[in-house]
């Protein structure tokens, strides 16, 4: 344990993995077919905003249908959106959306899936938690919805899990962080854009053991997730190196109390416990002379990172991710993007692509549009796409053997983005981190 202070239904057995590419989902198996904190908690799952959304890419949002063209076996495959275009997270949000309607589209256009097209029924949760079960509720039972999507906070999470338990169809929903989202029982839920922060906090163990880091701060924020934070820390750390952690309110403003009561000599501060403040946090930083660490974490996508925090996103900040922005793969698609929206393909329209991904090799490999069989199906698949490690899922639906990127910034622009002021670096590659067990205290493994 570091030293340091703080202030303030199964088919287990089938392991016979799918193992597709999400190049082959939609020039080979789709075609050939006849073709998203800690102990729950109030949002903070994503980050802080800011920047424009880079590019719109297909299909109307608010309460809109998406995916059209393409397969004509039959009627169309819905997938249902809980999304909060309205509140903190809109931004986010439409990151998200767009990279999900790209792909979506790129598959209908290329047959759909066993010949039919895949739509999205849209919906705007509010960020509140009693719309977000009615139209989960609705988008079941009137749409025919085989699948859901789109929840960015735990707590939003946290009231639509149970529904897909009930109902029995599965639900990825972008950003959900906590660490109640999933039980040992859950087989309806699937983890995916946000780790849970003991995963999180095991992948920056590891980058400071890398870098040789010897003392460390972190703001955390005084919720659940930020304090599942503070015990990953407390717990995953190495030992021998000195940690300094100062607990803010979650709806904090004015963080420079907090940051003048770190050491001097920091290597590594830790944002990423505080995801509402990330962006704020670091403007604040830079009027100080007297706290100069070498490197910030926040959780963030680097594309909204750089919108957000103009050229100073070059002095030290890291966005911790899932997508590998730096993989042929990734390049590809993001090219795709470019070519059809003039827009950068980021990191959060990464996960909304790899989101439409999963479902579409799922049906296909279930054969058949059944929501049952479809949550089998991923349960059960290794998937290709664009995150660092392929989609791995545990019996209870945590990903397993994630492997998470620290992602650094320098001036230039990404190959496929050429109208880009800032180009990105990788500063860190996680080995495969265990899945999170909800019936231990930390990790599993």
């Amino acid at each position: 344990m570091p030293s340091g202070n703080t202030s303030g239904s199964n088919r287990a057995d089938r392991r016979n993995f799918l193992k597709l590419t999400g190049a082959t989902v939609v020039a080979g198996s789709l075609a050939g077919c006849g073709g998203n904190g800690g102990n729950g908690g109030n949002g903070g799952d994503s980050g802080d905003g800011g920047g424009d959304s880079g590019g719109d890419s297909g299909g109307d949002s608010n309460g809109a249908t998406a995916g059209d063209s393409g397969g004509d076996g039959g009627e169309d495959i819905v997938i249902g959106g809980l999304q909060p275009y309205t509140g903190p997270y809109a931004q986010t949000t439409q990151e998200f959306v767009d990279g999900f309607n790209f792909r979506l589209d790129e598959i209908n256009a290329d047959g759909g899936v066993l010949g039919r097209n895949l739509v999205f029924e849209d919906r705007d949760t509010q960020l509140d938690p009693a719309e977000a079960s009615t139209l989960a509720t609705e988008l079941i039972e009137a749409d025919d919805a085989v699948a859901l999507t789109g929840p960015i906070s735990s707590d939003i999470g946290l009231t639509v899990g149970p529904i897909a338990e009930q109902n029995q169809v599965p639900h990825v929903p972008q950003f959900v962080g906590s660490s109640e989202f999933l039980t040992r029982d859950s087989r309806y839920n699937f983890r995916m854009g946000l780790a849970p922060a003991p995963t999180n906090a095991r992948a920056v163990s590891q980058f400071i053991q890398d870098q040789g880091f010897e003392s460390v701060g972190a703001i955390i924020a005084d919720y659940s997730y930020g304090r599942a934070w503070e015990q990953s820390i407390e717990s995953v750390f190495p030992d021998g190196i000195d940690v300094h952690m100062e607990v803010a309110p979650f709806g904090e403003s004015s963080f420079t109390t907090y940051l003048r009561s770190m050491p001097d000599d920091l290597d590594l501060l830790i944002t990423a416990s505080h995801p509402p403040g990330v962006f704020t946090i670091y403007n604040q930083l830079q009027g100080l002379s007297d706290v100069n660490p070498d490197y910030v974490i926040g959780r963030s996508d680097a594309k909204l990172s750089a919108n957000a925090l103009g050229d100073s996103v070059t002095q030290g900040f890291l966005a911790q991710t899932q997508p590998d922005p730096f993989s042929d793969q990734y390049a590809e698609v993001a090219q795709r993007f470019y070519d059809q929206t003039e827009g950068w393909f980021g990191v959060l329209n990464g996960v909304g692509y790899v989101v439409a991904d999963l479902f579409a090799a799922a049906i296909e490999d279930a054969g058949e549009a059944n929501p049952t069989a479809i949550a089998d199906s991923i349960r059960n698949i290794e998937l290709d796409t664009l995150f660092a490690s392929p989609i791995e899922y545990t019996e209870w639906g945590e990903l397993q053997n994630l492997v998470q990127l620290m992602v650094g910034f320098e001036s230039g622009s990404p190959e496929y983005y050429p109208d880009g002021s800032v180009d990105l670096t990788e500063e860190f590659r996680s080995e495969p981190l265990p899945a999170y067990d909800p019936s231990s205290d930390i990790l599993s493994g």
